[in-house]
């Protein structure tokens, strides 16, 4: 009697334990909106150009053309840093499984999108991103910029129309942001970040204190519904003697904590030390210690205060030339990564301050503008993941944890493209693309080994494609074209509102581009002039809407008055040839100023045929599988090599059944199988097949 009153007593404890401790979260703010001409047909925040206006740095202006492709082969991105997968579109469901995937590979339980109203862009973003959360169990909120709504002129009228205006985007957020299975959840409770940049007290309050209605499956039953808030608070710090001394975020926040009902939390610590010398080319820069103190004085007025939710924030540093404060009038900030030190700093503060936080707020997974992202580059690889996972883990509570997912869904991304390629060349990938979802699958169960194995499997069987696909390589000089257009004494064409056309005099090419795909790029020079002019690329399509899928590019001159290189990429799924004004495969185009020319053009395309890919096209061995009582029968026409390998997997991606077979015709007892719908594959050294069977 006495041991079972002990294990009550445990039991009673344990419940208590898990109420008085909830789960502690972890998420990432996301910065969008980037797009890519193949898959959205322009480019969003990858593409920025600003005039600066007497900038103490002595630079006159940003500009960045994603279109150019740069001698290192990276193209021209607003970014100081390159994603370690490329310049990809936030529109393509490949993409956000890598992004997810990896974040929660990295211990991070969901993104808040940066959002600004239901007819903004940014909510196009929100829903793709959602769709691709629901299948991995993957949390998405918002972070409310709401000096979009109510400090641009994107959307009309007054700002009490818009009040009025975003207490329906409000009612919208409840019903598909704040409610189902990626709602982001902090205590129980739904939580949304206001950038606090736009809404006055009162114009939040009216929002605030609107009646609004609440779907059945809401999360918070009763009581006070309406979401909790965490509202970036500034601190205007001041720095007498090299002291940098923040204010109070409650004095800052003032009111609006009473009578919004909101928590301070922080941004991006303020930087206001001069740069001078010590770091030139900027204008105000913030050391470790700055952060530190700005952190701190969130957990003295904050956190230990008992205002909930707590939520701690993190960042890697920031180096902002992406767009240089967003105006002309910007500042160039600079906060060091110091090779990942300031970032592990960070965390190590709120892990020794982790009974104070609910949540840790990570600023950000994708702000590549502003040089403040996580998300793996080329210069700093997957290093901010691997901190993010060792301290995400220690915050949370966790004993252990395992890194070898964290490059995992990277390699994932890359087979999904090279599975893009291969159905582009004509082969079917519909087994390919099977047993990449079993990875996901596997990655998304942090099943890191099986996937690994499974990666390593399909790596060789996209090796075996890849080999039997044909390429064939086209240098298209300036004797193999036409141009229209005027021409210069210097053989320069000169642009003009009207058209310069280009046409390819190679009919045997011509014909293959139309019936095969191929990689094909578009090489000039031309003279940058005067900043702020275009340079329009554009040929037919037969992509929707023609006014965008139309452009092949549009380069913005930087004002630097010499010739440039530029080498453009030529999309197969974009580009029509012979559509354009005389036939023309493209045209060139600038405006009535007269003042862009271009010179040497020329093409290059290499061009893939697939009719050697018997790898995949094939059966394997003319096998046939089928199920009958369960019984598995697997009949050949032709004996099978040595070592083939049988592996059943369920729709979960896990492998329930392994065998070896070398027989024509082989029987396998799967009586023990539940019913359902399973997917066989058959593995040897050269080929491969996939079959879907109901047992």
């Amino acid at each position: 009697m006495k041991l079972n009153k002990k294990l009550i007593l445990l039991f009673l404890l344990a419940i208590n334990f898990a109420y008085v401790f909830p789960q502690k979260k972890v998420y990432a703010d996301y910065h969008g909106v980037r797009r890519t001409r193949l898959h959205d047909g322009d480019f969003g925040e990858w593409k920025y150009f600003s005039k600066l206006t007497n900038n103490s740095t002595g630079i006159t202006q940003v500009t960045y053309n994603p279109d150019i492709i740069l001698p290192n082969g990276r193209h021209d991105i607003a970014s100081v840093n390159y994603p370690i997968v490329g310049m990809q579109s936030q529109f393509d469901p490949d993409y956000i499984e890598y992004q997810i995937l990896s974040a929660k590979s990295a211990g991070i339980d969901g993104f808040f999108v940066e959002w600004g109203y239901v007819d903004h862009t940014s909510n196009v973003l929100l829903q793709k991103i959602q769709e691709v959360a629901r299948k991995y169990n993957f949390e998405v909120g918002v972070n409310i910029c709401d000096g979009w709504l109510m400090n641009k002129n994107w959307y009309p009228g007054t700002r009490s129309e818009k009040v009025q205006y975003f207490i329906t985007c409000m009612q919208y957020l409840i019903d598909n942001v704040f409610t189902g299975p990626t709602a982001p959840i902090v205590n129980g409770k739904p939580l949304f970040y206001l950038f606090h940049d736009g809404f006055t007290e009162s114009e939040y309050n009216t929002i605030r204190n609107h009646a609004y209605t609440y779907p059945e499956n809401y999360p918070i039953t009763s009581g006070n519904k309406y979401p909790q808030v965490i509202m970036r608070t500034t601190l205007n710090p001041t720095l007498v003697g090299g002291i940098y001394t923040p204010k109070s975020p409650v004095s800052q926040a003032g009111s609006w904590i009473n009578n919004n009902r909101v928590v301070p939390t922080s941004w991006m610590p303020e930087r206001i030390r001069s740069a001078g010398t010590l770091y030139p080319g900027f204008n105000r820069y913030a050391t470790l210690d700055d952060c530190l103190k700005y952190l701190n004085a969130f957990l003295e007025n904050v956190w230990k205060m008992g205002y909930t939710p707590r939520a701690g924030f993190a960042a890697p540093g920031m180096n902002n030339y992406g767009c240089a404060g967003w105006s002309s009038t910007g500042s160039l900030y600079f906060i060091p990564r110091s090779d990942g030190n300031t970032y592990r700093e960070l965390w190590n503060f709120h892990l020794q301050n982790k009974d104070h936080l609910d949540m840790v707020y990570i600023g950000s997974w994708s702000d590549y503008t502003e040089g403040h992202e996580i998300e793996p580059t080329v210069q700093n690889g997957f290093r901010e993941l691997n901190t993010t996972l060792e301290y995400a883990s220690r915050f949370k509570g966790e004993t252990t944890y395992d890194d070898s997912g964290i490059m995992q869904s990277y390699e994932l991304f890359l087979l999904r493209k090279q599975a893009y390629f291969f159905d582009q060349c004509g082969i079917n990938v519909d087994e390919l693309k099977a047993e990449l979802d079993v990875i996901a699958h596997k990655i998304n169960e942090k099943n890191y080994a099986e996937a690994a194995t499974l990666i390593t499997q399909a790596k060789n069987t996209f090796s075996a494609v890849s080999n039997n696909i044909l390429s064939e390589t086209y240098l298209v000089d300036n004797s193999q074209i036409s141009i229209t257009g005027i021409k210069n004494a210097e053989n320069e064409y000169v642009l003009s509102g009207s058209r310069t056309g280009i046409t390819i005099n190679n009919s045997e090419l011509k014909e293959k581009l139309a019936s095969k795909f191929y990689e094909g790029y578009l090489v000039y020079e031309y003279w940058d002039d005067t900043w702020g002019r275009n340079t329009n690329i554009v040929s037919a399509t037969e992509r929707e809407p023609v006014s965008t899928y139309k452009f092949i590019a549009q380069i913005k001159d930087k004002g630097v008055k010499q010739w440039l290189p530029a080498k453009i990429r030529l999309y197969k799924e974009n580009v029509k040839y012979g559509g354009e004004p005389l036939n023309s495969d493209i045209s060139f185009y600038g405006d009535g100023a007269q003042t862009s020319k271009i010179r040497n053009i020329s093409f290059e395309f290499i061009i893939y045929d697939n009719k050697n890919t018997a790898v995949v096209n094939t059966p394997y061995n003319n096998a046939t599988v089928r199920s009958n009582k369960g019984t598995l029968f697997i009949d050949t026409t032709s004996a099978l090599d040595n070592d083939v390998s049988l592996n059943i997997y369920n729709l979960n991606g896990r492998c329930v059944y392994t065998a070896r077979i070398a027989d024509k015709t082989s029987q396998f007892n799967i009586s023990k199988l539940e019913r359902g719908v399973y997917l066989v594959v058959l593995k040897g050294k050269e080929l491969q097949q996939n079959f879907k069977i109901i047992r």
